[in-house]
């Protein structure tokens, strides 16, 4: 499968995933932290603690640039 293909199904996945937690009435905050939590655990399976590092300040970063908000 191709990488393009690849990241619609996992965003199909994830989607699904935060459905299932609104309806089981997760509040979304607690729904978000803990996917990003289980996120930065598989993370750290596969990279030094410096690279995740890295990584989540360019998430940061994107997000004051406003790259995630809604237009």
């Amino acid at each position: 499968m191709k990488e393009i293909e690849q990241k619609k199904k996992a965003s199909m996945i994830v989607r699904e995933a935060m459905k299932k937690t609104r309806g089981e009435k997760i509040d979304p905050y607690i729904a978000i932290g803990a996917f990003i939590d289980e996120v930065i655990r598989e993370l750290s399976k596969q990279n030094e603690s410096e690279k995740i590092s890295k990584f989540l300040e360019n998430i940061a970063e994107k997000v004051r640039m406003g790259i995630y908000e809604k237009k």
